[in-house]
């Protein structure tokens, strides 16, 4: 359950569609086990009233999405290494002999463009991530 301000978004929808892209990609046998979960969203005073907490209830309100990428946004990632007196750039954190070759003379522009973080790119194309 979200409980949010705004209440009518597609959560569920949302949620459907990565669970299903998910399950495309990996091709892995998952059962039931992710198109069981139930989502739905409701704002603070609907949850309130339907949990039926008295009013003194102290609740604080943190952005657990802002949080999560503001965390991921701290972790070092390595981007090259230094190997037989060499610069060797790695291709998603992993040493590849055709993206090597690939940047034997090449510029630093030309470097910069063949570097790739996997999934920290889309992170760090996200609104959310303003510090990397």
């Amino acid at each position: 359950m979200f409980i949010t301000e705004s209440p009518k978004l597609p959560f569920a929808s949302y949620f459907a569609d990565l669970i299903q892209g998910f399950v495309k990609t990996t091709r892995k046998p998952l059962g039931d086990e992710l198109r069981g979960i139930k989502v739905c969203a409701t704002d603070f005073e609907s949850f309130r009233t339907k949990t039926a907490l008295d009013s003194n209830w102290n609740v604080s309100r943190y952005h657990a999405g802002e949080w999560f990428v503001n965390l991921l946004c701290l972790v070092p990632i390595q981007i090259a290494v230094c190997r037989e007196n060499r610069f060797v750039p790695l291709a998603d954190g992993v040493m590849s002999a055709e993206l090597e070759r690939s940047l034997l003379g090449a510029d630093v522009n030309q470097i910069m463009d063949k570097l790739t973080f996997g999934w920290y790119e889309s992170i760090f194309q996200s609104y959310m991530a303003s510090k990397v």
